[in-house]
């Protein structure tokens, strides 16, 4: 005689049955146990037609599933879709954001451009900015192109635990060095970048201060708008002769229309910034 319930637990597979039935399998092995039923009864009788059914049936209820193979086949050819609607779906990869690991601005710029923040000109003798880093930047400009509080907008660039204003563009940190930006505009635009490029860039964050400026500076060299009024910039560069010092570079961006200074600095004749710096155009 036949112990049923012993041939039940043969056919049993805890590993796909109960908490661990898949949703996805149940359902196909079903509408595939479906269709052969109709088949049959078709083919035979509605009777047997029946009886089959109730025998695949049965088979998903103790097995899993009715084809072998089945849960393999399911995630591999069952759109995400519907495998989302039983919480199957693959989870999506985390995102990969390029990673900066040096401020030193000739080796930052792979990295930059890896973050879609800088591609080279067309002329290939400097960086412009991406369509997409300027519109976002831009973007996340303040109205009026100022920042409301120079000590708060400074707090996520610096590394100080007491931070005092003095003006619209200078802070002093821990009582003991300021830090000046050119205008308040200059100062709003590496805020702005700043927050853009912590979405962008892994290892961001815990660049040292001066080398997060540093890349700041060289951005706001690429802007071709100004970030208070969006008139058109205008960067200058002019070689200075010092009578006991090497030559240097002075590199200028003011704005056209409210004569702003968003960038002033003189840089070494070997200075990447150089190269970022198209002659021809001043990084428009």
């Amino acid at each position: 005689m036949i112990d049923v319930p012993d041939a039940f637990a043969r056919l049993e597979q805890p590993e796909y049955t109960g908490e661990n039935r898949c949703l996805p399998c149940t359902a196909v092995n079903v509408a595939i146990a479906f269709v052969l039923a109709v088949g049959i009864g078709i083919a035979g009788s509605a009777l047997v037609g029946a009886i089959a059914f109730a025998c695949c049936l049965l088979l998903v209820y103790l097995r899993g599933y009715l084809i072998p193979g089945t849960p393999t086949l399911t995630r591999r050819y069952l759109p995400d879709r519907i495998l989302a609607w039983f919480g199957k779906a693959d989870a999506p990869e985390p995102e990969r954001r390029p990673a900066i690991e040096t401020a030193d601005l000739g080796a930052a710029v792979e990295t930059l451009s890896a973050a879609d923040v800088v591609r080279s000109t067309a002329n290939g003798d400097g960086l412009r900015l991406t369509d997409d880093f300027r519109e976002r930047w831009t973007d996340r400009l303040p109205a009026g192109g100022a920042v409301e509080s120079a000590a708060d907008a400074v707090a996520p660039l610096v590394d100080a635990d007491e931070i005092d204003s003095y003006g619209e563009a200078t802070v002093e940190l821990n009582g003991t060095k300021r830090l000046r930006w050119e205008s308040d505009a200059a100062l709003a635009a590496d805020v702005a970048a700043d927050r853009e490029l912590r979405t962008r860039l892994n290892g961001w964050e815990t660049l040292e201060p001066a080398d997060r400026r540093d890349v700041l500076t060289g951005l706001r060299l690429l802007r071709e708008r100004c970030p208070a009024c969006d008139g058109r910039l205008e960067t200058r560069c002019e070689r200075v002769e010092h009578c006991c010092r090497r030559p240097r570079v002075a590199l200028e961006t003011d704005c056209e229309t409210c004569e702003r200074s968003i960038a002033a600095l003189a840089v070494g004749e070997s200075s990447p910034l150089l190269e970022w710096v198209s002659a021809g155009d001043g990084g428009a």
